[in-house]
């Protein structure tokens, strides 16, 4: 599924939440999400080389985690993600999959996410990441083959400033890049 991402830092995060409530949005309850990103020996971003997520989601402590095997492809100069996702229902066969192709563990992601949806097409999302200070907001907006994915990306970063979120710049490096560099600066320093 082709989608069009726009992420940002909030500056507040109750702000956000609050001026959603105000047209008739409300998130659900927070839940917990974990990544394991696996990338193909010799990644290189620039590329736009394929990345394997092996996700955990426990939405409900007192019921099963839910494990699916995400592919996410970035197309930077064309502002949009190739996203493909399944459940899968045993995790270590995945990750053994996963290794079998060749894919090795780049970064381990786990946060806190809320999410709504406005309309089939467009969710929100909240997101706490484990080990970085603050909120980050995303807004993902599925495209068909005939949507223009600049104009679909410009349309999300005008969307963050009409929901007034301060920010002039998405932020265009993953979570896990944002976590490499947090602790890399904290080793420097």
């Amino acid at each position: 599924m082709k989608k069009s991402i726009v992420k940002m830092k909030l500056n507040s995060r109750v702000d956000f939440v609050d001026t959603l409530a105000e047209i008739d949005f409300k998130f659900s309850e927070p839940y917990w999400q974990h990544d394991r990103i696996f990338v193909p020996r010799g990644f290189n971003r620039e590329k736009s080389q394929p990345r394997l997520s092996l996700r955990t989601i426990v939405k409900d402590p007192n019921k099963d985690a839910i494990y699916a095997l995400v592919l996410r492809r970035h197309f930077e100069d064309k502002k949009f993600d190739v996203v493909n996702s399944i459940v899968v229902k045993d995790y270590t066969e995945a990750a053994h999959i996963v290794y079998q192709l060749g894919y090795e563990l780049k970064y381990e992601v786990a946060r806190k996410r809320e999410e709504l949806s406005m309309g089939d097409t467009i969710k929100i999302y909240i997101d706490k990441i484990d080990n970085l200070p603050g909120y980050y907001a995303k807004i993902e907006s599925d495209l068909s083959d005939n949507d223009d994915t600049l104009e679909a990306y410009n349309d999300l970063l005008e969307t963050f400033k009409v929901l007034n979120v301060k920010n002039t710049k998405p932020v265009d490096r993953t979570y896990g890049e944002l976590l490499d560099s947090s602790l890399h600066d904290t080793v420097a320093g």
